[in-house]
């Protein structure tokens, strides 16, 4: 049900809307929204859907200029719009909520008297008598950051689950989907961005965008859609794991789809362990070859490498115990500074650590150490040792006396 951002509103007050109902709402106030901002979307709904619980809205460009330059028009303009009642408003790019009354009878001029007085019905709430009956529609508007954002929030939202489908299909093949785009799942290590434009992210899934964009009659034919892209594969697909998301038993058209992969599943097609790595690679290879982005990932992936070779190899703590510095990290810091301006830098200490080993970077700190002129710890005079010099002294100078 529509209502659950509005907890000063018993739940009963926002009825599920039959399809009638919404469509007549979505009329209404679309235009209304469409007059504030200059980029107005209601992603398309999935098919075959019995009811609503709320109207979803997202929006892009305030028609006026905002105070402070704010992505969003003023909350109460919006709010007075909708004629809404109540609202749970969001700055900067988020969603805001609005509860938008029913007027009495309203469903009754769409062929749903019974349905409305049912709803009315139990909108009442003992001791309450200011509210008894009355009903609201759940309005959200989101509002999207950037142009890019309102694209990929309109086609990852739209009909129904079928954005989840497509990010747990995904996560099958080594990648991560979501409206921030298309990614390589590459833990420990940040996921590697490869697009953003899901006309082409689904070019390189083989799955047609003009099918998309005419709709889809039933659900049925969106899993049929779906199943078109050569990463689906039943024999292999898995729901949870490291990396899955967990999901609401409530997606109901999710669940369905999974049962519609488990269906088709053979189990003596399933890969090994290694086998499923081995085409988890061949995934990422495909998709860094399709975006242009090989160079790209393997230079991070070589600098990655080299940051984490000088910490196990060039660290404070192993050139301390080389150099024998104890507590001493003022002179460790010159020592390792020493070494990379000889060296010409990280790169160079890498590569001397690849000619001579461990062994002649060692040498190459003592060598700092001695030309800075910076004592190892055992070489250091001890307190009795300063102590007893101090009193020579004082001898020396009384005898001259």
């Amino acid at each position: 049900m529509g209502g659950n951002a509005f907890h000063s509103l018993h739940g009963r007050a926002f009825p599920r809307m039959p399809p009638p109902v919404y469509a007549s709402l979505k009329t209404r106030l679309l235009p209304r929204i469409q007059d504030l901002y200059e980029n107005v979307t209601v992603p398309f709904e999935a098919p075959e859907k019995a009811d609503y619980g709320d109207l979803d809205f997202l929006v892009f460009g305030p028609k006026l200029p905002t105070e402070n330059g704010e992505p969003h028009v003023p909350h109460d303009q919006v709010k007075a719009a909708l004629g809404a009642e109540h609202c749970v408003v969001m700055d900067g790019p988020r969603t805001s909520n609005y509860a938008v009354p029913v007027p009495k009878g309203e469903w009754a001029s769409l062929g749903l008297p019974e349905e409305e007085a049912r709803c009315r019905r139990e909108a009442v709430v003992e001791g309450r008598d200011e509210i008894d009956g009355e009903l609201f529609y759940q309005v959200d508007v989101h509002v999207c950051a950037d142009l890019g954002e309102w694209k990929n929030f309109a086609f990852f939202h739209a009909y129904g689950d079928l954005g989840m489908i497509l990010g747990l299909i995904a996560r099958n093949n080594g990648y991560l989907l979501s409206p921030k785009g298309f990614k390589i799942y590459d833990a420990p290590n940040p996921s590697f961005q490869l697009s953003n434009d899901f006309d082409d992210i689904m070019s390189f899934w083989g799955l047609s965008m003009d099918a998309w964009r005419a709709g889809f009659p039933s659900k049925s034919a969106i899993f049929d859609w779906v199943a078109q892209t050569r990463f689906f594969d039943p024999n292999n697909f898995k729901t949870r794991g490291e990396g899955f998301t967990k999901v609401k038993p409530e997606r109901r058209m999710y669940a369905e789809f999974v049962e519609y992969a488990q269906s088709r599943a053979d189990p003596t097609l399933a890969l090994s362990p290694t086998e499923t790595l081995a085409r988890v690679m061949q995934r990422r290879g495909e998709a860094l070859d399709h975006f242009g982005l090989t160079g790209t990932f393997n230079t991070l992936a070589r600098e990655r490498d080299e940051r984490a070779r000088l910490k196990v190899y060039f660290s404070g703590g192993r050139v301390r115990d080389w150099a024998s510095m104890g507590e001493h990290w003022k002179g460790v810091k010159l020592i390792m500074d020493e070494v990379r301006a000889e060296c010409g830098g990280d790169s160079g200490v890498l590569e001397l650590l690849d000619l001579q080993g461990v062994d002649g970077l060692r040498l190459k700190v003592l060598q700092a150490r001695d030309r800075l002129g910076l004592l190892p710890v055992d070489k250091l005079p001890s307190a009795s040792d300063i102590l007893s010099e101090s009193m020579s002294r004082l001898r020396v100078t009384g005898d001259d006396e």
